[in-house]
């Protein structure tokens, strides 16, 4: 309404006789830097209403696109709190920084990587569940060390593996169905939670899991996902439509169901999952962004 207001006074003072003030008096020419200084405010006025458009459009869309990137053969995405991402093509890997600028590539000979966990982008685990392999990475996709053949730990049948914060990894194991914590020396390996009342009935074991804040969280079969604290306990299920990817921000859970992707707030429940992107293959998700495929191009989404 200002706006409106500013416009309606110029309008009277060009409707007035020339040289006839607004009191019936006589009003001298503007001066030529009265002029200018007008013009000065007009503008300022139209870039002000713009720059509002502009950020009305910004704070009130649940997205905004920021890079794209083509990119055509993912299989999976990762990404680390530092805004990297990590593109996944059959066996290699490719990361990209938060202006998806390549950074290094590594390209395994264990077949196929399952998935990416970069939790610790010092320590970025790779999980090869054909050839039953898990080894980790630099922040350069160097191999540190020696690669961990599972059944050399007594893991015959592993069906999800994730990075721990402590120094190790969690990993499902359908054939004991058991979930199990490892330190990446190998010396230390204790079973957690029983996976039986999660996977028996016919349903389907673990397909993807994540630690964040602490806790663990376990997708089973696409419906349910469970919780369980640092040392492996079982703490909650919720229901959810999810496919196998999954993510956890602060109170917000990011999930894909259908090629949709979508974010629940897990505070409140009784609030529907907001929408956020369509035709989504897979996704990544970094402390202010999500990373999709969609249609064969790597986008970077900021989410509010």
């Amino acid at each position: 309404m200002k706006h409106l207001q500013h416009r309606d006074c110029f309008a009277s003072l060009a409707m007035t006789p020339q040289g006839t003030s607004l009191r019936g008096g006589t009003m001298k020419q503007p001066e030529q830097s009265e002029v200018r200084r007008s013009q000065s405010q007009k503008r300022s006025s139209s870039i002000f209403f713009y720059l509002f458009i502009l950020l009305s459009f910004y704070i009130f869309s649940p997205t905004a696109f920021s890079q794209q990137l083509k990119a055509d053969g993912v299989t999976s995405l990762a990404a680390d709190r530092q805004g990297s991402c990590y593109v996944v093509t059959g066996n290699g890997v490719a990361k990209y920084n938060a202006k998806l600028e390549l950074q290094s590539r590594y390209t395994t000979s264990f077949g196929k990587i399952e998935n990416v966990d970069a939790l610790d982008p010092f320590k970025v685990l790779v999980f090869c569940k054909q050839f039953l392999r898990v080894f980790l990475l630099d922040n350069k996709l160097s191999v540190l060390g020696n690669p961990i053949f599972l059944p050399d730990v007594n893991i015959l049948k592993p069906s999800a593996v994730c990075r721990s914060a402590e120094n190790g990894m969690w990993v499902a194991d359908a054939y004991r169905q058991q979930l199990l914590y490892l330190d990446f020396t190998l010396n230390t390996t204790r079973e957690a939670a029983s996976l039986a009342s999660y996977t028996s009935g016919g349903k389907q074991p673990a397909t993807y899991m994540v630690e964040r804040g602490n806790k663990l969280f376990v997708n089973f079969s696409g419906k349910n996902i469970a919780v369980f604290d640092k040392f492996g306990a079982p703490l909650h299920l919720f229901s959810l439509n999810a496919d196998a990817w999954f993510d956890v921000y602060e109170q917000t859970i990011y999930y894909l169901s259908e090629k949709k992707l979508y974010a629940q707030n897990m505070s409140s429940w009784s609030e529907p999952p907001r929408l956020l992107a369509s035709n989504v293959d897979c996704c990544a998700l970094t402390g202010e962004a999500v990373y999709t495929i969609q249609n064969g191009v790597l986008t970077k989404l900021l989410v509010e």
